[in-house]
């Protein structure tokens, strides 16, 4: 309705100020005439209230469609960030986050303008002309024929250099999104590249990456810098055209000097408008490649909820079959023909050297990755059956690098909750073992953390992650290395703990650390995608296998660990 509306606003101001260039053709021509004066003011009040309806008119066209346009900007931001949250994790897998931030701003703001200005200036362009020439026709033929071939030549070279324009714009667009990607791996990775020495090499990429980008720009402005002066030199020529021909005009009585006036103000009106499509073209191709990109995120695949189920009720039951699995664009599997089961009120540990798939396994288990149907269950359910919010309400991992948000600590372990209780959110915090760290915070629990949990240790963001997964009543709790960066005595501590939590529900503890294995009910050992063996901590010891081997290399490491720190004492 309002860009209705504002249409309607459009076309006024275009009939008002169609109308003004009469008055002031009056005003000329009665100028030299006795007893003039009220005609010539007359003729002047009538160009002030259309001047004043043409101004109001330019305010509502604008207010209106300009306005549209915010609300679908509102719109589609609402659009694109919900659809981040529907889409699953191989989504953002194998897309930089910089080039998602640039989707969701860059090419949001192109979009808006296409619908903002774009779809005002090109209708206010053309409505002018159907309004101006049969009025500039009917006081020169002659004079319109050269404004109208003048016209057509603007209009030629426009529709040459659309298709051309939305190619450049495609490119600048990548090469920002590019840009965006790099500053943000950088800001991101900044102790890292501090830490190697690595200023340089990155600045270099940074330059080569800049000059591409600015390559890409300088190529856009070859062929929009060109637009510009051409189309102020057509108009420049149509003025001289009038003041020639409408000047021989005048002078054979063909046209009155106050009709020559009106013919140039009309003119001068359309000289904007025309000159503006030059522009509003490049809005339309930056704003038609952006669509394009933003489309390529609202139309991506996600996952059908409708036809999704809950888990039955009972005592949880996991059950692994055959489980193969390969990441897409990768012919290599990555998980070859594992079987497991998992029950409530075990503790399952999972083990093997590094690369040999076990988080990979942690993230089919909780329905991050997609697990091919019939190879996961959960009581009796095939986990492809479940939709990802119901499947988050009965498991959760903590991940060997959680991510915090810049809140409390409290709010990072209560997260989703608008009202947490304060004891259990303390209560989960001690049996992580963040008691002492808790207490040397200045502001306790409601300490706030910096972006990604900057201001916390590698141990105490590991803890806080653990602390928020036993905040939450989920039926199978993941840990995958989660406790790679606590010590062992904080490690024991926090083991104690989850052992008393497994009462209630399932624990997967993944760890490359024997001693956080050793009192679980069943250890599985993998190496390249496989299951070698399983058992418990003691079975698997007594055999002559991959888990001794690998707890003799950690017993082995560890005194050498400790010889060397009494030499230093």
């Amino acid at each position: 309705m309002a860009i209705s509306v504002g249409f309607v606003f459009l076309v006024l101001q275009n009939y008002t100020i169609s109308r003004i260039p009469a008055y002031m053709r009056g005003m000329l021509d009665e100028i030299t005439g006795a007893n003039r004066l009220p005609v010539i003011l007359n003729n002047i009040k009538l160009a002030l209230l259309f001047t004043a309806l043409t101004v109001i008119s330019m305010y509502a066209m604008r207010k209106l469609i300009i306005g549209v346009s915010r609300k679908i900007e509102f719109q589609l931001r609402s659009d694109i960030f919900a659809k981040f949250l529907r889409l699953d994790a191989m989504f953002f897998r194998f897309r930089e986050t910089g080039d998602l931030v640039s989707r969701s701003t860059n090419d949001l703001n192109d979009v808006r303008t296409l619908l903002g200005p774009g779809m005002m200036y090109v209708p206010n362009s053309l409505s002018r002309i159907a309004l101006f020439l049969p009025i500039m026709f009917s006081l020169s033929p002659r004079l319109m024929v050269w404004v109208i071939a003048l016209i057509t030549v603007v209009v030629v070279m426009i529709v040459f250099l659309m298709p051309l324009l939305r190619v450049r714009f495609r490119q600048v667009q990548e090469a920002s999104a590019a840009i965006h990607a790099r500053v943000w791996q950088d800001i991101s990775g900044i102790e890292t590249i501090k830490l190697h020495t690595l200023e340089k090499v990155e600045t270099d990429r940074f330059a080569k990456l800049n000059q591409w980008y600015i390559g890409k720009q300088m190529d856009l402005v070859r062929y929009r810098g060109f637009m510009w002066p051409f189309f102020v030199f057509v108009f420049s020529l149509a003025e001289l055209l009038i003041l020639v021909v409408g000047g021989h005009q005048v002078i054979s009585g063909a046209m009155t000097i106050g009709q020559l006036l009106q013919f140039n103000i009309l003119v001068s009106y359309l000289t904007f408008p025309i000159l503006s499509l030059g522009w509003v073209m490049s809005l339309i191709q930056q704003g038609i490649s952006a669509m394009g990109r933003i489309s390529e995120i609202l139309d991506a695949p996600e996952e059908n909820h409708e036809d999704k189920k809950d888990i039955p009720d009972g005592e949880l039951a996991v059950k692994v079959r055959g489980l193969s699995f390969c990441y897409p664009k990768s012919k290599e599997m990555v998980l070859k023909n594992i079987s497991m089961d998992i029950q409530e009120g075990e503790t399952v540990g999972i083990t093997g050297p590094i690369g040999c798939g076990k988080s990979t396994l942690a993230e089919l288990l909780i329905g991050i990755l997609q697990a091919k149907p019939g190879m996961i269950s959960i009581n009796g359910m095939d986990i492809s059956e479940v939709s990802a919010t119901r499947l988050g309400n009965h498991v959760t991992l903590v991940p060997q690098d959680p991510f915090l948000f810049t809140r409390t600590i409290a709010e990072n372990i209560a997260l989703g909750e608008t009202a947490p209780e304060p004891e259990a959110v303390l209560s989960a915090a001690k049996k992580a073992g963040l008691e002492k760290d808790l207490a040397a915070f200045p502001k306790g629990i409601n300490e706030m953390v910096g972006e990604r949990g900057i201001t916390l240790s590698g141990g105490q963001k590991q803890r806080v992650a653990i602390a928020r997964a036993l905040y939450r009543p989920a039926s199978l709790l993941v840990l995958d290395d989660a406790l790679s960066s606590v010590d062992s005595r904080t490690e024991a501590k926090i083991l104690q703990a989850l052992s008393g939590e497994k009462q209630e529900r399932a624990v997967v503890i993944i760890s490359h650390r024997i001693s956080a294995l050793k009192n679980a009910d069943r250890i599985y050992v993998l190496d390249e995608g496989r299951v070698m063996e399983s058992g418990t901590h003691v079975e698997l010891i007594g055999k002559d296998g991959l888990y001794r081997k690998l707890a003799q290399l950690q017993q082995m490491e560890g005194e050498a660990v400790s010889e060397q720190n009494e030499g230093k004492a």
